[in-house]
């Protein structure tokens, strides 16, 4: 195998470890801040969230898709949800019935809540999701005749979340944008004729990077909104509550995707190194007397100064992750001017 082939391949398999962890993230943010506040609470995340998104990333995000200005603006709104969601590794369908009403179908299982997180996930708050962005296309664009359909929502027993894009021959009034309209039979997807990238400015590389980024962005805006519904002290506990989650299920998951085997202090310092390389972390392993240290100079999804509230809250991850693997493993934080250091090593003795 080349060099090239090579350093694809490790891309391809960071870059879907890094997605499944940063996206498994992104829904239990989601997921606790219902356990935790309610159904209202979480229908304000959501909306909060997009709508930020939205404007950061709405405008750029046609430019670099390629959508061109002169296309009609159900096709470049379509075009948009499906190509974006698909980098994000949504399984997605398009279908352009006339210029001027496109379809897409986010298709099960759901990527959002997966398992069966989507079993306890109310219908009412899916179909607050879908009026948070959806429907403000039009308006993000400068087009007052633009709306959108939702049809199907997987949270109510269907095959897909769907709906489509239409241009009405009148301007809207506020509200107007937005309508759910249930449809026994919709018009099949041919997925060659669904829209692509541009494979010379999407080569693969930028792809996976793009997919990487997609979900480690969503966790990013998602704590920022927590901070803006909440407070500071709220969204440590749900941030930490989350990360604390995430490795109680899954990090034997995770582990058997690193492909690391063992339960001593180096499988498990490996364990965290890798998957955090994965994560376009700047981390270093070193080892001295038994004791594995892994020094980061970077919290990401976070790119500016970052609390040391919310680096405990993150450390939440490696400690629980450590105590699966093997309750005989300590794992100690320490902050330092740059970043961080973890120290790992077996005390001999078990500590749970």
């Amino acid at each position: 195998m080349t060099k090239e082939a090579e350093d694809i391949a490790q891309l391809r398999a960071d870059c879907a470890l890094a997605n499944k962890f940063w996206g498994r993230i992104f829904s239990a943010l989601g997921a606790v801040t219902y356990r935790e506040k309610g159904l209202e609470a979480a229908q304000k995340l959501w909306v909060m969230l997009l709508r930020q998104h939205q404007q950061g990333f709405y405008h750029q995000g046609l430019c670099k898709l390629g959508i061109r200005d002169d296309e009609p603006p159900a096709v470049k709104a379509a075009k948009y949800h499906y190509l974006t969601n698909q980098i994000g590794g949504l399984d997605m369908e398009y279908v352009e019935e006339s210029p001027k009403k496109v379809w897409i179908r986010y298709v099960a299982p759901m990527w959002t809540y997966a398992g069966v997180t989507m079993l306890a996930i109310p219908g009412a708050l899916r179909r607050e999701i879908f009026t948070a962005w959806h429907p403000r296309n039009g308006a993000m664009m400068g087009n007052t005749r633009l709306g959108w359909v939702s049809t199907k929502f997987i949270m109510e027993s269907e095959w897909c979340d769907e709906g489509y894009f239409i241009e009405y021959d009148h301007d809207l009034a506020p509200g107007e944008e937005f309508r759910f309209e249930p449809a026994m039979h919709t018009p099949e997807a041919d997925p060659a004729k669904a829209p692509r990238l541009d494979p010379e400015a999407w080569p693969e590389a930028r792809r996976l990077k793009a997919t990487r980024n997609w979900s480690r962005e969503y966790v990013k805006t998602t704590v920022e909104c927590l901070y803006g519904l909440f407070g500071q002290q709220v969204t440590y506990f749900l941030f930490a509550q989350v990360m604390r989650g995430i490795a109680i299920q899954f990090t034997h998951e995770l582990k058997t995707d690193i492909g690391v085997q063992g339960r001593d202090a180096k499988a498990v310092a490996e364990f965290l190194f890798r998957l955090q390389k994965a994560c376009g972390q700047d981390v270093t392993m070193t080892e001295s007397d038994g004791v594995y240290r892994l020094a980061s100079r970077t919290f990401l999804p976070f790119e500016k100064e970052v609390s040391d509230e919310i680096r405990a809250a993150m450390f939440e991850f490696p400690a629980m992750a450590a105590h699966l693997i093997n309750g005989r493993i300590s794992l100690r934080r320490v902050a330092n001017e740059v970043g961080e250091t973890w120290e790992i090593r077996d005390e001999g003795r078990w500590l749970l």
